[in-house]
């Protein structure tokens, strides 16, 4: 694969980069004093379905794992193309491994585009859109799909950081829920239920599943980071590693795509009508 075209974006101490042909991926964040904030995506090949552990990328139009890769919709079941390391689920939805398009760019600033038409991976079109802010305190992030079907569709959106904090790093979240999980780290469907620690644990290879949240707080040596959300993103992902942690804002929980449909809307995931469209803003604020 060629290599794809980079964007680099600054303001103030923060600066960015991005690759648009990389699945509409953030490959840098960083602050000239406190270094690195996210995992640098380095190298120059691109690997959709073995995508790096790096950088940070969109999530449309759902995310975590489906099972059997297949949902059902208005009576009708879909089956979609598993991924191949992890078959039959398919993982992630497959924005993040298409190519995007630039519709705006300036020095502090960018926006991407991703026009899907419906295929084997997922069978509804939809633009996907992305905008990112720098700012001297942080990155605002501004994510929206909307639906080129011409019926109505189940979609979420959400975004996947690796941030730069290592097992020594202290992070906690002031989500009130939790979600139970199945042994594959997914929500078994079962209610969300009480959390009294703030904490997120510092050991490596789980993911959790939150809800009821409006912040997410890591503090290293480097750097301080706050992680916001509008509330259409009420849910939020945690996978931490020895290296990274993914504190990952999305609109549905994970595994509600492949619940029945009345139980669905409760867990986030919108039906939205030919022409709607879901969106939010994030915001990172990064400190010493």
């Amino acid at each position: 694969m060629p290599l794809p075209e980079t964007v680099a974006i600054s303001c103030g101490p923060l600066s960015a980069r991005l690759r648009p042909a990389w699945g509409g991926r953030m490959t840098h964040l960083h602050h000239a004093d406190h270094g690195d904030i996210l995992v640098p995506a380095n190298g120059d090949d691109f690997e959709p379905f073995n995508w790096p552990r790096a950088g940070a990328y969109p999530l449309f139009p759902y995310h975590n794992r489906l099972y059997g890769g297949s949902f059902v919709h208005t009576g009708i079941r879909h089956d979609l193309l598993p991924h191949p390391a992890r078959a039959p689920d398919a993982m992630h939805g497959p924005a993040h491994r298409r190519a995007w398009e630039i519709s705006d760019l300036a020095s502090d600033r960018v926006g991407l585009v991703l026009d899907y038409e419906a295929d084997g991976e997922w069978p509804f079109s939809f633009r996907a859109e992305q905008f990112f802010l720098l700012h001297n305190a942080g990155l605002t992030v501004d994510l929206s799909i909307t639906n080129l079907a011409d019926a109505p569709a189940p979609m979420a959106l959400g975004w996947h950081p690796y941030l730069a904090a290592g097992l020594g790093c202290d992070a906690r979240t002031d989500a009130s829920l939790q979600y139970p999980l199945d042994p594959q780290n997914v929500p078994t469907g079962q209610p969300a239920v009480p959390r009294h620690n703030a904490a997120v644990p510092a050991a490596t290879g789980y993911t959790l599943h939150f809800t009821a949240w409006s912040n997410a707080h890591v503090q290293c040596d480097r750097f301080s980071l706050l992680i916001e959300a509008d509330p259409v993103f009420g849910h939020l992902a945690v996978h931490r590693m020895e290296r990274y942690i993914c504190l990952e804002p999305v609109s549905m929980a994970a595994g509600a795509l492949g619940l029945p449909e009345r139980r669905r809307e409760a867990l986030g995931v919108r039906i939205v009508a030919p022409g709607g469209h879901l969106s939010g803003r994030i915001g990172l604020s990064i400190d010493a």
